[in-house]
């Protein structure tokens, strides 16, 4: 079934993660419901997906994903949902009396609070987010989570001034105490991994400008040890906006490098991210169709996301597959380039007048796009610099082009400028 398991690490990571599963459940039908996209059809779900059974016998579809996050970093959202209820109510018998030591629950927003009310009625209309009252990831979330998907890392808090998460080497401290006191690799990460037919690879994401950096590296480590030859394909997340002080500024570099020297070589493909900042997306071109605001973590991570999303589709689909080890493999070509870059044009232009019409107003000129990844544009290098690439477009109408054509080739290499020739 070509499954993926995916790997979620730390806050940036999470937004990220939501943004792109909440992606995911747009993409499903439901019913008679045959209104959605056309990329519905052309989606496999079941490489991202997993059915299960509830506790009550209820048939489950949720994600195959793990995701880590500190004391506090889950906001809202609880490690057994209305799905799996049952197991939370699982207790031992014991006969002296038990006493119960509740912390206060992170408060629901709006938004969650009237999507547990569509729960109980269909026919509710949904409420606008408020994006300003998204605090963290749970607060947009709109799945259900299997249990084991969701893995709370007890030895920080979030936000402790007291004890920072914020060094390489305390992530990979935290990782071998957290894993010794709740064996959650051998629990939920095997489990994940076990239950595939044909396990095609892990796609992970992975904040590195704090600690867990370190705590990717113990991860990744083990998930190496194990499956020594199966392909990981790795985003590092990084936020554009440095802190201020230079202690602050120069710890986040450090992690930054570590990261770029010990995990690069646990991973099939290491893809380095930026969250965008008002100048990038000023200076790709893109500020008259995306106006972000680049402060708030939500919509920045949404721009991550959408990159994400889009490469990959090249390992989602049901035809034109192309798996991820293949595609590791494709940038990898020289054995020696497990580093790669990212860009996103966000709208990709197409005129209304047509396939030609877009193609002459673009002849002399490069489309705009983001270089999420702040590597060397290859853009600007000449076509032999290039050494492999990935190309994934969305959005043309069926009726200018299909992806079988050469013409689209031809015209996404006269948008970009930068796509070598292909072989005769």
């Amino acid at each position: 079934m070509r499954e993926i398991v995916t790997l979620q690490l730390g806050q940036l990571a999470n937004f990220v993660g939501t943004h792109f599963w909440n992606t995911q459940e747009e993409y499903f039908t439901y019913g008679s419901d045959h209104t959605s996209s056309a990329s519905t059809n052309e989606l496999d779900h079941d490489i991202l997906y997993r059915t299960g059974v509830s506790p009550t016998g209820v048939e489950t579809y949720t994600p195959r994903v793990l995701a880590y996050d500190l004391k506090g970093g889950f906001g809202s959202l609880q490690k057994y949902n209305q799905l799996f209820a049952a197991e939370a109510g699982d207790t031992a018998n014991w006969d002296q009396g038990i006493n119960k030591i509740v912390s206060e629950q992170y408060p629901k927003n709006a938004y969650q609070q009237q999507l547990e009310r569509m729960d109980m009625d269909p026919n509710m209309e949904a409420v606008a987010l408020d994006d300003k009252s998204v605090k963290t990831w749970s607060d947009f979330n709109r799945i259900y989570y299997h249990p084991r998907s969701m893995n709370q890392v007890t030895t920080h808090n979030m936000d402790d001034s007291i004890n920072p998460y914020n060094t390489y080497s305390v992530g990979r401290q935290s990782y071998s105490d957290y894993e010794r006191e709740t064996e959650s690799f051998e629990d939920n990460f095997r489990r994940f991994a076990e239950e595939c037919d044909n396990l095609q690879g892990f796609q992970v994401f992975a904040s590195v400008d704090d600690a867990f950096s370190g705590f990717a590296e113990g991860l990744l480590q083990d998930v190496r040890d194990e499956f020594a030859k199966t392909p990981i394909l790795c985003y590092g997340l990084q936020s554009s906006s440095m802190p201020a002080p230079e202690r602050s500024r120069q710890r986040v570099t450090l992690n930054r490098a570590l990261t770029m020297t010990r995990i690069v070589d646990l991973c099939s493909s290491y893809i380095p991210l930026y969250t965008p900042s008002s100048r990038h997306i000023f200076n790709s071109g893109l500020s008259p169709y995306i106006q972000p605001n680049c402060n708030l973590l939500y919509h920045t991570s949404a721009i991550l996301s959408t990159a994400i999303e889009t490469v990959s589709l090249s390992y989602r689909t049901k035809s034109n597959f192309l798996s991820i080890g293949s595609l590791c493999d494709k940038m990898n070509g020289q054995g020696t380039t497990r580093l790669s870059g990212l860009s996103l044009t966000l709208p990709l232009p197409f005129l209304k007048e047509g396939f030609n019409a877009t193609a002459e107003q673009f002849k002399d000129k490069i489309a705009p796009a983001i270089e999420l990844s702040k590597l060397a544009s290859v853009r600007q290098q000449s076509d032999h610099d290039v050494f492999a690439e990935d190309v994934v477009v969305r959005g043309l109408p069926r009726a200018s082009v299909r992806a079988s054509d050469q013409g689209l080739y031809d015209y996404t290499r006269l948008l970009y400028h930068k796509f070598p020739q292909a072989d005769p």
